[in-house]
């Protein structure tokens, strides 16, 4: 037997784990490129919701002043009690729309996944 088929194998595996790791340092780069980016995003979000909460927090403060203010003399009490309840229902209304939004995200780093999908599969065959 002679020795050149078994180093054209071996020359060969070698190859074809080389490329497998370049395709996994290739999705490793992407991953890292995706993380970055989503995690600005949610920085970049969060501080804009942080600022329009201030902003809304400073709003509700002097519109329930105002309100109650002029109706302080003929209801008393009872304008505070309804523009609590109004607050309470409105964050709970605010709440429930959060977490549904949340659940209806896609899943981090979902680009990554499917092309380490693709990949799996062109290189292995689709499994059933």
């Amino acid at each position: 037997m002679d020795e050149t088929a078994p180093r054209a194998r071996v020359g060969s595996v070698r190859r074809a784990a080389r490329a497998a790791a370049s395709l996994l340092l290739a999705r490793a780069e992407f991953a890292a490129v995706e993380l970055t980016q989503s995690g600005a995003d949610a920085l970049r979000w969060l501080l804009w919701a942080l600022v329009a909460m201030a902003m809304l927090a400073l709003t509700l403060v002097v519109a329930t002043a105002a309100i109650v203010l002029v109706l302080w003399d003929r209801f008393g009490w009872v304008p505070v009690v309804l523009l609590a309840l109004s607050y309470a229902a409105a964050t709970a209304y605010l709440m429930f729309r959060l977490d549904r939004a949340l659940r209806a995200c896609r899943p981090l780093m979902a680009q990554t996944l499917a092309e380490l999908s693709k990949d799996r599969e062109a290189l292995f065959g689709r499994e059933t």
